[in-house]
């Protein structure tokens, strides 16, 4: 079988469990694993009433929170990685920031992809907690390959 598995993770409790569907799938099909941690752009809209300091301090916690949130993800994909290859499954990592769909939708068709494996984005407090959001019926528009949730 030709092509990839595409995982898509937050770090979160419902993400960990397709985590481990996706080594499955990646074991069985004999096919390699990217996963890819997304950081939504979003973040970097963070203003409100709260931000009366200058400009320099603003900068300077975006950063301090952009290199908490990178270490966050590589700690997150490092585990994941770790876990695949004790499988024997071949596996690519990365971060990617943007916007989650616009991202997952890119990566599907920048390599064929033969499954998208996605944590549940409907999934309650604690499996919720990392947060990646997304429109399901939109991304299932716009990807070609069959897509695997976590659960709830």
């Amino acid at each position: 079988m030709k092509g990839q598995v595409l995982f898509i993770t937050d770090g979160s409790p419902s993400a960990d469990v397709a985590g481990e569907k996706a080594i499955q799938f990646a074991q069985s099909m004999k096919l390699p694993i990217q996963a890819i941690f997304i950081l939504d752009e979003g973040w970097k809209h963070l203003l409100g009433d709260e931000w009366i300091n200058t400009s320099s301090t603003r900068m300077k916690f975006f950063h301090w929170f952009e290199d908490g949130l990178k270490d966050h993800s590589n700690t997150v994909l490092m585990e994941f990685a770790s876990k695949a290859r004790e499988h024997g499954v071949a596996v690519e990592v990365a971060i990617k920031i943007g916007k989650t769909e616009k991202v997952i939708t890119e990566l599907t068709m920048e390599k064929e992809t033969t499954l998208l494996v996605l944590p549940n984005p409907h999934a309650t407090a604690p499996a919720a907690a990392a947060g990646l959001r997304f429109n399901l019926n939109k991304l299932a528009k716009k990807v070609k390959c069959p897509i695997l949730l976590g659960p709830r």
